[in-house]
């Protein structure tokens, strides 16, 4: 996370710990100080930054040039969503909006993935809700004067930030300019505490009125980060910032997935093949670990194949290299062609956005980054009708497990004691129960019972949508947006 490298340069883990956090966070002086320290620190990376192959691109709209608006109008509403994964949640947000004529909203993301994501959505959304206006940027820097342009070029009424998107540049610059600030599916790692929990003194400062978190857990790091008004699962009156539970937004994109049959357009290259072992989303750093698995694999199922989809691309080439030294022939996807995969094939697939296809046609998958990194989206292999196997880290899909009671409701399943994910405790006990893994339950049987599960636990886009609905009400006539409602 670029903001935590910031962070790290800024106040490295021996000042934080020599000064004490009673001391750093009740000192206004660190409020100024730090943001003229932020500001150096970004003058200072910029030509390192622009280097990078993900900010290059668009680089001279990151500057926010004067034409950033191109013209248009002022928006009501400004989004800051990551990458993909918050930019999806943006669009479902912006599907559930009530209707309010002439509403403008900005859209703003930090990789090309998540700009496409939203470009695409677009002409649904023009269809389906023709008095909605909206407007894509990549997100600008957040050195304090790019943010500062950008918040007065757009000036928007409210601005919401998505999950964890706490840049203290923009939140800066919305301070100045009197903009409220609202955080929705606010999701917050102990990692991520660590770090902002440095900055606590300066986050308190900038005008957050509202942080809606989808767990317990995050609402309670949040509150701590901001003094806010949630203690111990229940938000209380006479704080400035309130903090309350919301549905996880990203659950509503699991049923509109299940509301679609599965995609079988992969099925035929594998027609071929009698049992399909899929290795999903698996980091740089398992690729020792679960590179022999392959063999193991193919030695069970000779009439088999196994698909070994790494989450980034750029790894495809060190797992050709890893399987050909296991002694194994991989073979590239793009490689394939129109022809079928033959029996005892192993594939390193090099083809971006299939993985969903993938789960489609696998017998069975494991779902990696779940080995000491946090974990990889699981949900996608339950939408397609696998039950996945992952194993024991999983921080970065907890939200996902079903482990947290609901907000005033029942007490519910988890998604492991549902028996739609199993959880392994070591790579051994993964690979053996892959092995085992002779007929999985029918695809339809598993996706009904992965709907049922995720109805009680969904709405959050609908719930989200009236929130910001009511805060812009709130706003109308007030300088600078109070967006009151939203707090309440």
């Amino acid at each position: 996370m670029p903001l935590r490298a910031l962070l790290s340069a800024l106040f490295p883990a021996p000042f934080f710990f020599v000064c004490g956090e009673g001391t750093m966070v009740r000192n206004a002086v660190f409020s100024s100080v730090f943001f003229r320290l932020y500001a150096g620190l970004w003058r200072m990376a910029r030509p390192l930054l622009k280097r990078r192959a993900r900010l290059a691109d668009g680089w001279a709209e990151r500057c926010v040039p004067a034409d950033w608006m191109a013209g248009e109008a002022p928006v009501d509403l400004w989004v800051q969503a990551a990458s993909g994964g918050e930019a999806h949640l943006a669009v479902a947000l912006l599907k559930a909006m009530p209707e309010r004529p002439g509403l403008r909203v900005l859209v703003s993301t930090w990789t090309r993935q998540g700009r496409q994501v939203i470009e695409g959505a677009m002409p649904g959304l023009r269809a389906d809700k023709p008095w909605l206006s909206v407007l894509v940027r990549y997100a600008p820097l957040d050195e304090p004067a790019v943010a500062r342009r950008a918040v007065k070029l757009a000036a928007p009424r409210a601005l919401v930030l998505l999950e964890t998107e706490l840049w203290p540049g923009l939140m800066g610059a919305c301070a100045e300019a009197g903009v409220p600030l609202y955080v929705v599916n606010g999701r917050m790692t102990k990692t991520s505490y660590e770090c902002y929990r440095v900055i606590a003194s300066v986050l308190r400062r900038l005008p957050v009125r509202a942080v809606y978190a989808v767990s317990p857990g995050d609402a309670d790091r949040f509150a701590r980060v901001f003094d806010a008004g949630f203690r111990h699962g229940e938000a209380s009156a006479g704080h400035p910032v309130t903090v309350e539970l919301m549905p996880n937004i990203k659950l509503d994109r699991a049923v509109e997935t299940l509301g679609a049959p599965p995609c079988l357009n992969l099925a035929p290259l594998f027609r071929k093949v009698s049992h399909l072992v899929l290795l999903a989303s698996v980091r740089k750093e398992e690729e020792r670990l679960l590179g022999p698995w392959a063999g193991r694999l193919l030695r069970a199922w000779p009439d088999g194949a196994v698909v070994v989809a790494p989450r980034h691309m750029h790894r495809v080439k060190a797992w050709m290299s890893r399987l050909y030294d296991l002694g194994l022939r991989p073979m590239a996807a793009t490689e394939l062609g129109g022809g079928a995969v033959l029996p005892g094939s192993v594939l390193v697939w090099d083809r971006f956005g299939e993985l969903p296809g993938l789960y489609a046609v696998a017998n069975s998958a494991f779902v990696g980054g779940s080995f000491g990194l946090g974990g990889q989206n699981f949900l996608e292999a339950l939408a397609a009708g696998l039950v996945p196997c992952v194993g024991p880290s999983l921080d970065n899909f907890r939200w996902a497990l079903g482990l947290e009671p609901l907000p005033d409701g029942p007490a519910l399943p988890s998604l492991e004691e549902a028996g739609l994910l199993r959880i392994c405790s070591s790579p051994r006990a993964a690979c053996e129960w892959l092995l085992k893994t002779d007929s999985a339950p029918a695809r339809e049987d598993v996706r009904a019972r992965f709907l049922a599960w995720l109805r009680p636990r969904s709405g959050g886009a609908a719930y989200a949508a009236r929130l910001l609905d009511a805060a812009l009400t709130g706003a109308e006539g007030m300088p600078g947006g109070a967006g009151s409602q939203l707090s309440r």
